[in-house]
């Protein structure tokens, strides 16, 4: 074992006595923003989720984590277990100790095999001109979340590609082979993704080519990050996050941008029938699907480069809600899973105008039928005249925080995000602190964003009166 500490590349093995619990008392002392349902890390920085798998009673939930500070820093996976959404218990993390993860363990995925599960992670290691080498490297937990073991299985990335190779996500074949799409990037800077094959854990992987993903306009995209390849009914999802996709109007309206394809997977070609982003809003990325989950996933409530007010208590980003997919009219359509429905009480109604004091709004559940009429519909106020809006006007919904604490970084991408829908006759919302969860026409279209909002007061106000039912969620525990 190898006790990593260089500055950001900092292990967990290399705290000092009482260094985390400090850290925990700044997070601590947030009691603004901090959610109550959503799985967010005790401390320092949560990005993408990692190795989402059911084992045939529990769920395993990993997730990038750097715990010394709310910055990008040396990544760990932080591993929780549940069997229901509501009770969480942690299980062994997965720690870089080893020289082929000597900066850190990067994203993957993971499956079972053989009982056990198999998680697959980028190893990120860098020589000493600084130059990053990436090693694609398996990692084995029992069911009871224990680490067994961990090893390399490729030490470099394929000839034809840069160092930006990275994020495995593997899967069995039809044949009961092991595969994984890995993201990467060519020599020539554009972005793409690769299928490994190996018929057991001991056999080194065979490169089977690229995916070829038809219908999709790859221009300026320079990585695909996090690809995710799996079944839903009869149709071939593949989900991923391309780095570089041309700004739009009301299309890949943020930096990076979280997307999927519907169609068939032949041999290596993904017959694409549909493309659309998974999420509207403002932060969403890196969404990954639960192995053996029927189309449960989660997604980071964040984006890559992107601070928030609450960094200065040492605590970053969250999960967003775990979600279930289904296949509706030819899209995916999404709505946090039934479990989460299951738990909402009680539900109240709201006859809206006039602005209105809901208690414990902040933490809320709310839905309402517009009858695809136009509406602008606030939420909350402080003395700095703080408020997030909502509105739909002749087919486009929009979310602004315009009026909302905001550092400079997330003022740079906009404080508008649209959603261009038809019709619109059904509006979820779920608020938890400083996240808002938004689904439209029974999952439709999402739109999921951090807000910022001090001493804020718990009011709502519509243009036109509207008839709300709200409800709450209870809290998560973790131990």
């Amino acid at each position: 074992m190898h006790i990593f500490n260089h500055g950001k590349y900092k292990s967990l093995h290399a705290q000092s006595v009482g260094e985390l619990a400090q850290i925990r008392q700044q997070v601590l002392s947030d009691n603004e923003f901090r959610p109550t349902y959503h799985l967010a890390p005790d401390t320092g920085l949560l990005n993408d989720p990692n190795g989402l798998i059911f084992d045939g009673e529990n769920y395993h939930i990993f997730y990038q984590w750097f715990p010394y500070a709310a910055l990008h820093g040396m990544k760990h996976w932080q591993h929780v277990i549940t069997a229901d959404f509501q009770h969480f218990r942690y299980a062994e993390p997965l720690i870089p100790d080893q020289l082929f993860e000597s900066h850190g363990c990067y994203s993957g995925g993971a499956i079972l095999w053989q009982d056990q599960i198999i998680a697959f992670y980028t190893g990120n290691t860098r020589n000493e001109q600084q130059q990053r080498i990436p090693h694609q490297n398996i990692a084995i937990f029992s069911k009871s979340g224990k680490l067994l073991e961990k090893r390399c299985l490729l030490n470099q990335a394929p000839v034809g590609y840069s160092e930006h190779v990275r994020d495995p996500k593997p899967f069995i074949s039809t044949e009961g082979k092991i595969r994984f799409i890995l993201g990467a990037q060519r020599q020539n800077g554009t972005g793409t993704a690769l299928l490994y094959e190996m018929p057991d854990l001991d056999s080194t992987p065979q490169l089977l080519g690229e995916l070829t993903l038809t219908q999709f306009n790859n221009q300026g995209v320079f990585m695909w990050e996090c690809p995710d390849l799996f079944q839903l009914a009869d149709k071939s999802v593949f989900i991923w996050s391309p780095q570089g996709k041309p700004r739009e109007e009301h299309y890949f309206q943020n930096n990076y941008h979280a997307t999927y394809a519907l169609g068939v997977l032949q041999d290596k070609t993904f017959h694409t029938e549909h493309i659309d982003e998974l999420d509207y809003g403002f932060d969403f990325y890196a969404p990954q699907s639960v192995y053996q989950g029927k189309g449960i996933f989660y997604g980071w409530v964040g984006l890559p480069d992107l601070t928030y007010p609450t960094d200065r208590y040492q605590w970053h980003s969250m999960l967003s809600l775990p979600r279930q997919l289904t296949l509706q009219q030819g899209k995916l359509y999404q709505k946090p899973i039934a479990q989460l429905y299951a738990q909402l009480h009680p539900i109240q109604q709201f006859s809206i105008q006039e602005a209105q004091i809901i208690d414990r709004l902040d933490t809320a559940y709310l839905t309402f039928t517009p009858q695809n009429q136009n509406f602008t519909m606030t939420f909350f106020s402080n003395s700095a005249q703080h408020q997030l809006v909502i509105s739909y006007h002749n087919g486009l919904f929009s979310l602004d925080r315009t009026q909302t604490k905001q550092t400079a970084l997330m003022q740079e991408f906009g404080t508008l995000r649209h959603c261009e829908i038809t019709e619109l006759y059904k509006v979820e919302i779920f608020f938890d602190r400083s996240v808002v969860e938004i689904f439209l026409n029974d999952g439709e279209k999402a739109m999921t964003s951090r807000f910022f909002i001090e001493q804020r007061k718990n009011q709502i106000s519509s243009s036109r009166p509207i008839m709300v039912s709200v409800a709450q969620l209870p809290a998560i525990s973790i131990k």
